[in-house]
């Protein structure tokens, strides 16, 4: 049986869904710290937040991507955050959460569409070649903490 869910742009209230995802997949965050963030996200041209939404409202997944111009590899969208419930994994959710970002990249001209995943995410190793994604590099990521 298909799963129903329509894809649509986040709203401020929804951060109590995102944030319940997040803290499936391993990120946890509180509440507040979410709805702060999301309403800054949100407030911006260059960012985009999208959730997949059940027929009974809930929440089963969300994406944010955003858009760069970079002087080595030019104007892209880059996913930078996907996470589907565990329970509606396989049926599609994914898929139309990655659709509005190449949607958005098209309208915008952006060249590529960029995801990156922690190498212990196997499952999205084979999900996003299923999508016509290439593995373009392997890389280590580097942080330090602003100096607040």
């Amino acid at each position: 049986m298909p799963v129903e869910f329509k894809v649509r742009a986040a709203k401020v209230r929804d951060a109590e869904a995102i944030a319940a995802l997040s803290g499936e997949l391993g990120y946890p965050a509180e509440l507040k710290t979410i709805r702060a963030r999301l309403r800054r996200i949100l407030a911006r041209d260059d960012q985009r937040v999208v959730v997949a939404e059940r027929p009974d409202g809930g929440i089963c997944g969300w994406l944010q991507a955003h858009h760069s111009d970079a002087l080595e590899s030019g104007s892209r969208v880059e996913i930078v955050g996907l996470i589907v419930s565990d329970g509606m994994r396989r049926r599609g959710v994914g898929r139309g959460l990655v659709a509005q970002a190449e949607t958005w990249a098209a309208e915008i001209s952006a060249e590529a569409v960029v995801a990156r995943s922690n190498a212990k995410r196997i499952e999205s190793h084979a999900f996003y070649p299923s999508l016509g994604y290439l593995p373009s590099k392997t890389q280590v990521v580097y942080r330090k903490r602003a100096a607040i």
